[in-house]
This record gives C-alpha cells, structure tokens and sequence, in this order.
C-alpha cells in the first residue's frame, strides 16, 4: 500500500493525518477508520472484498497521525474529513472509535456519504461505564513501562469474553502490543477519548437528519462494545440496518460472514453484476 500524509486543521488546533491507499483506481472510493488503540492494519479484513478504492487512515494520537492534546472527536472527525475530502471518499467504515468519530460527523454533516458502515459502536451520547474504560486506563499504565504482555492483556479485555482465549485474537493482541510498545508515544494519550461521548445532547436528534443507508454491526458478549449502544445509534438513524452476531465475536467468529455483510452493503448497485 502506499501511505501518505496529509495537513488537517480542526477547531482545537491541527495536525497531519497519515493514510494509505489500497484497490483499483475504479469508483467507489471507501474511508476506513480503526478503533481505539488500533491501526490500518486492523481494518485492512474488513476491506478485502469491498470494490474500488480503499483509503485507510490512521485517527490522530495513532501511527504517524499528531493531533493537539488532548485529542476530542472534533479533532478526529477534521483528519478523517480532511482524508475523505482531498480522496473523494463516498463511503466509510468506522470500528468502534472510527464509529464514533463517524457519528460525530453525521451529527453535522448528514449527506457527506452515500453509505456509512458503522461496526461496533462503543458509545454515542452516554458515557461508557467505568468498567468499559478500565482497560484503556490499564493499557495506557501498561505501556508506560514497556510491558508487552501486560499490554496484550488490556488490548484482549476489549474483546468479546468469550473469544479472549481463541488464539487469533491472542495472536492479535501479542502483535498488537509489541507495535504499540514501539511505537513509544504518550501512553496516556487515548484516555480522553476512552472517556468521551461523540454525540452532544441533542446529536441523537440531528442523526435523524441522516438519509443515505447506514449499516450498523454488534455482538453480542462484548462488554466494551454493548449490543445496547448499537440499538440506541440504530433506532435514532431513519435509514440504519441492525446486524447482531453472537458471543463468538463477529471478526473472531464469523469472518466470512462479516466480509460478506460489508461487502454487499458497500458495493454499489451497479456493480452487483459486474
């Protein structure tokens, strides 16, 4: 893939975005965003079957994205904007923080995509639960001390429970881990936005606003991404599909299927036949 990087300016300040561009030239054109604590990497499977082009960027305070401290969703919601305007990107897939900072942007911008996939949506307008933000505060003392299996440890308490010893997650998780202990930036850099809800008081309200098909994907059994926040997006979008997997993870557990799911529901109508 080549990655680029790109100048954003958000209301707190601005910063460089880094990206990388994957797939054939043809339309359409697809944003990508990771989670929190995650990278390009870790959408890259979710993008294997979804025509066109593919842009992946890292969020800012990830890879070699820098953003002002502390990092807010206004700020992360100017990158990827910044990347989905200079790319003409015309859909977007967010996980989890990348969900969020998508919500962010269709709480003001409804129509700027023509299909949004929303996977595993943490939070929207309520706070998550302390035990939900445990694990970040964990991972953030973690890395403060360069401990790589203390740290795959925190990233595992993220998942699904019962996946947490399915050895593609472990292995995901050791991987994961050595990277961010490389990497050797502020280790308390995402607490702000583990703590943190997308959606002002009336956010709910203004998605309602929101009329291109958005796609919204849970499982069940997964206490930092609870079924129950993607039912409060879900029910507030007019357009969204709700799609639940069960306990064993819908990456984890049910790759093929998921794959699937977000292919047919990126791939423009036209395209079906082809």
């Amino acid at each position: 893939m080549r990655t680029l990087t790109l100048p954003y300016a958000g209301p707190a300040g601005g910063g460089a975005v880094e990206y990388a561009l994957a797939g054939s030239p043809a339309p359409p054109t697809t944003l990508f965003l990771h989670g929190l604590a995650g990278s390009i990497e870790d959408t890259r499977p979710l993008a294997s079957g979804v025509p066109g082009r593919k842009v992946f960027a890292h969020l800012p305070g990830h890879g070699g994205s820098t953003g002002p401290a502390p990092l807010g969703y206004d700020t992360l919601a100017a990158a990827a904007l910044a990347v989905a305007d200079h790319e003409h990107a015309t859909a977007a897939l967010g996980v989890s923080l990348g969900a969020a900072t998508l919500l962010r942007i269709l709480s003001r911008t409804p129509d700027r995509f023509e299909r949004v996939v929303l996977y595993l949506p943490a939070v929207a307008d309520v706070p998550r639960k302390p035990e939900a933000v445990a694990p970040h505060r964990d991972l953030a003392d973690r890395l403060a001390v360069a401990d790589v299996p203390g740290v795959a440890d925190a990233l595992l308490r993220t998942q699904p429970l019962a996946v947490r010893d399915v050895a593609i997650a472990r292995d995901w998780a050791e991987r994961r881990a050595k990277e961010l202990v490389a990497e050797d930036g502020d280790a308390r850099r995402w607490l702000p936005l583990a703590e943190a809800v997308p959606l002002d008081p009336r956010g709910l309200e203004r998605l309602r606003a929101v009329r291109v098909p958005v796609l919204v994907v849970a499982q069940e059994g997964d206490p930092a991404h609870p079924v129950a926040a993607a039912r409060r997006v879900a029910e507030a979008l007019p357009t969204a599909r709700l799609t639940v997997f069960d306990q064993a993870g819908a990456l984890w557990g049910h790759r093929a299927g998921l794959r699937a799911l977000v292919t047919e529901f990126l791939t423009p109508i036209g395209n079906h036949s082809r």
